[in-house]
């Protein structure tokens, strides 16, 4: 029997978000961060009930208590291993440097971890979702462009020593590797990532059966354009904007060495007016040029290469369409310093789903009540 074509639908708007976010908001700051689980947990829901498939919401059922006790443990943990660090002395650089490599490491193992839990949480029409894999998939996976984010971190620290020891070309040289590294390493976590979750994500009995469209090759040439954009984000925009700031506020090399002396605030407060800047400028060049194009092709792509054979999926996100909204969404999150999120969030959700259909088969649904008009393929 044939499939039954239904529309995705979202029906979240800003009046009704505009509330939860700026709760979520208040929270944060009043807090210090401790509220995040509510607030991801509140957002989340609201997003996630407000999405139709086929006459049924999905829902997210976190309990933001059992979040947070997590990150606690987990806070106090590290800390614990931080602290023990910092009593060895002449080592203890060694010691955060093995730390940071240690748990990039475990980069892949962590992500199976967070999506087991998302889906875990997530249901629709009263079936929750689960992964049908294994950490050491997630290992297959993501582990060689979790090895090349460890390079490009580790060459990273590497120029800035260099620097502040007087190599100057020498820690450019590797300053260039690091960012061609990085620019690749991150897009390429990310695109294995997805595609890990679309090949093991499973609903009751239903598992991927297709993935033959995008394959590695195919992953590769998204992951490898999504570079060159960072990397021309990074050159023409945020090291011209970076070096400036640093002309401006007086800092070089030998600033930034001096920081490794005890008495260091005004060096402290010019290193934060260069990087703060930056960094900021930097969050907003990737998601309004990479990103954009990325999550494109793999909505797009994945969801088109995600089908059983009870149900499948088609996604024809307009690529343009979306690079004028995120560049118009960021644009005036920055000029009313984020107070139009809200409005950015609803408009890039319902253009993501709207553009997103399901197909499935009659005797599946027989029992959809209020069933929305349908075509018959």
């Amino acid at each position: 029997m044939s499939h039954t074509r239904y529309e995705v639908s979202f029906t979240g708007n800003v009046e009704t978000y505009r509330p939860i976010w700026r709760k979520n908001m208040l929270l944060l700051l009043l807090t210090a961060g401790f509220a995040l689980p509510w607030a991801l947990v509140g957002s989340l829901r609201y997003f996630y009930q407000n999405t139709h498939v086929a006459g049924a919401n999905l829902d997210y059922h976190a309990n933001p208590w059992k979040m947070f006790a997590g990150n606690v443990i987990g806070t106090v943990i590290l800390n614990a291993i931080y602290y023990g660090i910092s009593l060895t002395g002449p080592y203890q650089m060694m010691g955060v440097a093995a730390m940071q490599i240690l748990t990039a490491a475990f980069l892949p193992i962590g992500l199976h971890g967070f999506l087991e839990f998302q889906l875990m949480h997530t249901s629709w029409r009263g079936q929750r979702l689960s992964l049908a894999a294994t950490p050491a998939d997630a290992i297959k996976a993501m582990g060689l462009p979790t090895l090349l984010y460890i390079v490009g971190g580790v060459l990273a620290v590497w120029a800035v020593i260099a620097g502040m020891g007087g190599q100057r070309v020498q820690s450019y040289v590797l300053g260039a590797c690091a960012a061609a590294a990085l620019s690749v390493a991150l897009p390429w976590v990310y695109v294995q990532f997805k595609r890990y979750q679309h090949r093991h994500a499973a609903l009751g009995d239903w598992r991927n059966e297709q993935g033959q469209t995008f394959r590695p090759r195919d992953a590769m040439r998204v992951t490898l354009r999504t570079g060159l954009l960072a990397l021309l984000a990074l050159l023409l925009v945020i090291l011209p904007l970076i070096w400036g700031l640093s002309e401006l506020v007086g800092l070089d090399w030998e600033t930034v060495a001096r920081l490794k002396q005890n008495e260091h605030r005004s060096e402290s407060i010019r290193l934060a007016l260069v990087l703060v800047p930056g960094i900021f400028l930097g969050i907003v060049m990737m998601m309004a040029l990479p990103y954009p194009y990325l999550s494109v092709q793999l909505q797009n792509r994945l969801w088109s290469d995600t089908a059983h054979k009870q149900i499948r999926f088609d996604s024809a996100v307009p690529e343009g369409e979306l690079l004028k909204l995120t560049l118009r969404n960021w644009l005036l999150i920055g000029c009313t310093l984020g107070w139009y999120y809200p409005h950015a969030a609803i408009s890039e959700a319902r253009l993501r789903l709207r553009s997103v259909s399901v197909w499935i088969k009659p005797e599946v649904m027989g029992d959809l009540q209020d069933k929305p008009a349908a075509a018959t393929s």
